[in-house]
């Protein structure tokens, strides 16, 4: 059941009232909670939510090991093991496999290995990770372990189940059993974010797909190198609006259950630096793999060369975390050299940030190299990639001059402009929040009901639920 179905609006009123009306006990709305979070999951798949159970109870038990033996070496071997086994069973398996038998092949050894069937269960890389800080956590002694249902609650989370944002135990545990009555948390804000979602995954999102990005993406070699590029602007700016408008939405559905997700979006194509990029662009993942890839490697401790390694195998986990495809250890590794290169770079020109248009220019290159990245991200092949790139290497000054060359210089524009686009976006967001409760649903409601009409027909998916 999607987020944005009219079936999920309906079923979600009707559980707003009835949790609200249990405000008195923190224990029948946990328990509505679960009881919810699990009927989503088996709307998607039976098998889903025995994954899900059992997962919940190796998890706690492997809790009550590390709890009763901290800090010991064994609970990140379990811990590994746990969550790589899980990874390879149900993503990697395929893609391994396939690997080794077309290796073995060119060695003169034509075999074929066995490959387990399975579905992949709907969540798993986001409650794998949570289930990572949560161990993490108990073995460092920063946290008791959780009761079973307080922990199946925890995995289980349906707003950020699906495709995030990655929470972490010490924040979401204490919100799942409060010192006092939960309250509906900012409801000005949790509703503003909702329509916000509407308009970027409804309009934005879903007019880019159909029009610039798909027809392109999805046919390599049958467009223009002029529609090629804008295709590739089309889609950075399609999976920002699709990806930041379902975290949106889920922050808004949390917050009107009185829970609080973390931050995943800051504005990341006002980034000057790769470095600030990852800072803005799906923050959750990106401090899990700080605080949990690249400081246990040695992070930058170790020297340069070796900060670098660490940094490059730190963004190649993050991509094939997305996916088992080489497009996705393409992309990771884009991001790791880049990152690299610009840490080499400030070294040579420390100077260079204080030239008068070097935030401009920055925020510029920052934004290219973050679409180059992206046709492998999105591409279904690596030949269609490797397609794309060279007929974007074919554009000219006349296929410019063309009403596709003044849409391409209209992306290029958005972004050289994308901060003060934001500053005069905030003042609108302020004004509604003064507005008094028993108003402000009602401009709002008819604002997203022109925003339907407007939009193509059919209920828009979200990117990253296939992660």
């Amino acid at each position: 059941m999607s987020f944005l179905s009219i079936e999920f609006g309906l079923c979600f009123t009707l559980f707003f009232l009835l949790y609200w009306s249990l405000c008195w006990s923190v224990r029948l709305q946990n328990a509505l909670l679960l009881t919810a979070s699990y009927a989503l999951v088996a709307s998607f798949s039976l098998q889903s939510l025995l994954i899900l159970l059992g997962y919940s109870l190796l998890v706690y038990l492997l809790g009550l090991l590390a709890a009763r033996h901290p800090g010991r070496g064994f609970n990140g071997v379990l811990l590994l093991t746990l969550v790589l086994g899980c990874f390879y069973l149900f993503k990697y398996q395929d893609f391994f496999v396939n690997g080794a038998q077309t290796a073995l092949a060119a060695l003169g050894l034509p075999v074929s290995l066995p490959i387990i069937e399975l579905l992949v269960p709907i969540g798993l890389s986001f409650y794998a990770f949570h289930s990572v800080s949560y161990l993490v956590s108990i073995n460092r002694r920063e946290l008791s372990p959780a009761t079973p249902f307080d922990l199946a609650l925890y995995l289980a989370f349906f707003p950020s189940l699906v495709a995030g944002p990655v929470n972490r135990a010490l924040d979401m545990l204490p919100q799942i059993r409060p010192a006092a009555m939960r309250q509906v948390l900012e409801p000005h804000r949790a509703l503003g974010l909702i329509a916000l979602a509407v308009v970027k995954l409804f309009f934005l999102s879903a007019w880019l797909g159909s029009e610039w990005v798909d027809p392109v993406f999805d046919t390599p070699g049958s467009a223009s190198p002029e529609q090629v590029l804008l295709s590739v602007y089309g889609y950075s700016l399609l999976i920002y609006f699709n990806f930041s408008g379902y975290t949106n939405l889920v922050t808004g559905i949390a917050l009107l259950l009185g829970f609080r997700l973390p931050e995943n979006f800051n504005a990341p194509y006002a980034a000057h630096n790769l470095k600030e990029f990852w800072g803005r662009w799906h923050i959750s993942l990106s401090r899990f793999i700080r605080d949990y890839v690249y400081i246990p490697l040695g992070g930058n401790r170790q020297g340069v060369w070796r900060g670098n390694l660490n940094m490059l195998l730190a963004m190649l986990v993050s991509g094939l975390w997305h996916g088992a495809s080489v497009n996705f250890i393409i992309w990771g590794a884009l991001h790791g050299l880049g990152l690299a290169l610009y840490k080499l770079f400030g070294q040579l020109c420390p100077g260079f940030a204080r030239l008068p248009a070097a935030g401009l220019l920055a925020r510029l290159l920052t934004f290219h190299y973050v679409a180059f990245a992206w046709i492998f991200f999105r591409s279904p092949t690596l030949d269609g990639a490797l397609e794309m790139l060279g007929d974007i290497a074919q554009l000219s000054l006349a296929g410019l001059n063309s009403p596709t060359g003044l849409m391409i210089l209209a992306c290029v524009l958005y972004v050289a402009s994308y901060p003060q686009w934001l500053a005069l976006l905030r003042p609108g967001f302020a004004a509604g929040q003064r507005l008094p409760w028993q108003l402000y649903p009602i401009p709002l409601a008819l604002f997203v009901s022109l925003v339907i009409f407007a939009s193509q027909s059919g209920v828009p998916g979200f990117i990253y639920a296939s992660f």
